[in-house]
C-alpha cells in the first residue's frame, strides 16, 4: 500500500528534516527521514489494528495516530494508499 500526504503533512516533514540538518551534523536530516521511513513501513504497512487517536479534534476527524519519538503520525487508511494527514510535536497535542 503506497503512503501519501497532505500538504500540510509534507510541509512539516520537509520543514523537520531542514531543522534537524542545520541544527546537527551533515546528514543528519536524511539519517533521521531513513529511520522515519523505515518506521512507518513496518508500523502502518504491516499493522493490523490501527489506534484511532485519543485527542479529541483528530478523533473527531477519524484519525489514526502513532507516535515516533516525539512526533506524532496522524493518518487515514484509504482503500489504495494511506494518507499522511499531520505530523505533529507531541508536545503541541493535548491527548
Amino acid at each position: 500500500m503506497q503512503i501519501k500526504y497532505t500538504i500540510t503533512a509534507s510541509n512539516s516533514l520537509t520543514q523537520l528534516i531542514n531543522f534537524i540538518e542545520r541544527t546537527n551534523t551533515t546528514g543528519s536530516g536524511i539519517r533521521w527521514l531513513n529511520k522515519y521511513e523505515l518506521f512507518l513501513a513496518k508500523a502502518l504497512l504491516l499493522s493490523v489494528n490501527p489506534k484511532i487517536c485519543n485527542n479529541l479534534s483528530l478523533k473527531e476527524l477519524g484519525l489514526n495516530c502513532l507516535y515516533f519519538n516525539d512526533w506524532l503520525i496522524a493518518y487515514s487508511i484509504h482503500q489504495n494508499f494511506i494518507l499522511i494527514e499531520a505530523l505533529l510535536h507531541k508536545s503541541r497535542i493535548i491527548d
